[in-house]
């Protein structure tokens, strides 16, 4: 899949005509500072924002799943709420309690803002990766993990990748269940 980017902000060029091509189901990793446009070309790809180059995107026609920046749960909603909220009938009760399991987070029928902002952060990954978004954009997904949960939420991407083409941005290089076929630095 390949698409040509161009987006300005004023007269800030973010990027002109930008040539990114991702492997069908492989895993990309995107590097680079903060302010390079990694989360804008994740936008741009996904359909949420717009390219100002007009030529035709390969990206087009599929359904993504995010992990935004931001984890976007409802917080007053169980943490179950949220995911059978989401996922709606796509996903059995048996696989959504059991991702809980794997993914360390013991308590399923509790309030989401009674979550550690890391508890939050499995969740976020639990809703994207147990979706059946076609694309899987994961955007800075380890942020606020320790060392501990991180390791879960590898295993856990691993593990429920189903094969499906991965772009993560991420300053820090992946753990061994998850190593990015090809890095990109924006």
């Amino acid at each position: 899949m390949r698409v040509r980017v161009t987006k300005h902000f004023g007269d800030r060029v973010l990027f002109d005509g930008f040539d990114f091509s991702v492997e069908e189901g492989s895993i990309v990793r995107l590097t680079g500072p903060s302010g390079r446009g990694k989360t804008t070309l994740l936008r741009i790809i996904s359909g949420l924002e717009e390219n100002e180059d007009k030529s035709l995107s390969d990206f087009s026609g599929h359904s993504f799943a995010w992990v935004f920046q931001e984890d976007r749960l409802t917080s007053s909603a169980g943490a179950y709420s949220n995911i059978a909220l989401a996922l709606g009938r796509i996903v059995d009760r048996r696989t959504i309690l059991s991702a809980f399991a794997e993914l360390g987070l013991d308590e399923p029928f509790k309030k989401v803002c009674q979550y550690s902002g890391g508890m939050k952060r499995r969740l976020a990954l639990m809703r994207a990766l147990l979706s059946d978004g076609q694309i899987l954009i994961l955007d800075e997904p380890f942020t606020g993990l320790d060392p501990d949960s991180r390791a879960l939420a590898e295993a856990f991407i691993a593990a429920h990748r189903r094969g499906r083409t991965c772009i993560i941005v991420s300053h820090e290089e992946e753990g061994p269940l998850l190593r990015a076929d090809r890095t990109v630095s924006i």
